[in-house]
């Protein structure tokens, strides 16, 4: 069989998701991953962009509130008071000095890590599901297989919160998000079913709200994926990445709200 070109294997994966990875288990080379992984990283650096201004202002009015809650602590010692005010001074003057200087090199640099956290994301589910395929059913998939399986569904979507990017990290999903971001003035751009929720303050709420749309489409392209590798029916390779796809979401939502109640 001829080998997919790397373009018919992204319009499969939007449009035939069952083809898109057709010959993996043939093996893979090292243009298989790095190709996905810098469209979705040039997506990441210059997406954001475009609100840029909106990511700043929402940072400062988190600092805010942060700082009306520790004045409001009765129970901080006067010691400790003095040292967190000096670390939000100095957080501060960070926040104001990426409004103002937002191509010097010490406000660029975090971009060079972009690629490392998406190949450590990557390779942490990765890892996760050869867990699954290769002990719990007996496979032999190889490790980039699974990598290039996996990295090539966060050009549809992917969660942000280890990198701190709240409206997700696929590409597809910031083309989408972009606008709407910039229309709204708000980050806070989930499509999940926590927009039946006035207000996102239970564990429950959390939980639904990490539940994207976007997200759950990679994750079931994610599925087709791993059926194909393990050369299992559709149905089963869905229910073996979402389980451990919603055990990560739980941590998340966890995580999310244990933030949510610091910062007041």
């Amino acid at each position: 069989m001829e080998k997919m070109s790397f373009l018919q294997r992204v319009v499969n994966l939007f449009f035939t998701p069952s083809k898109a990875f057709d010959g993996l288990t043939d093996g893979v080379s090292y243009k298989d991953w790095l190709y996905p992984l810098i469209i979705i990283t040039v997506a990441m650096i210059i997406l954001p962009l475009f609100f840029r201004d909106i990511s700043i202002n929402e940072a400062e009015e988190r600092f805010i509130r942060i700082e009306r809650s520790i004045s409001n602590n009765p129970d901080v010692p006067e010691e400790r008071l003095e040292q967190m005010n000096a670390g939000m001074q100095e957080a501060r003057e960070k926040i104001a000095d990426s409004r103002e200087n937002p191509f010097a090199f010490r406000n660029l640099w975090g971009y060079l890590l972009i690629p490392v956290g998406y190949f450590i994301s990557t390779a942490f589910f990765s890892a996760i599901l050869l867990l699954v395929g290769n002990f719990g059913m007996g496979g032999k998939v190889k490790f980039f297989q699974m990598f290039t399986m996996v990295i090539m569904t966060y050009l549809i979507s992917g969660n942000g919160f280890l990198m701190n990017m709240a409206p997700g990290i696929g590409t597809l999903e910031l083309l989408i998000k972009t606008p709407l971001i910039v229309i709204k003035e708000s980050t806070d751009m989930i499509l999940s079913p926590g927009l039946l929720f006035d207000e996102i303050d239970s564990y429950l709420a959390y939980f639904l709200n990490q539940l994207d749309v976007f997200r759950i489409w990679g994750m079931v392209v994610m599925g087709f994926g791993f059926a194909k590798l393990y050369n299992k029916p559709s149905s089963s390779g869905i229910i073996a990445v979402a389980m451990p796809w919603l055990i990560l979401v739980a941590i998340g939502a966890a995580l999310v709200k244990a933030n949510s109640l610091m910062m007041g």
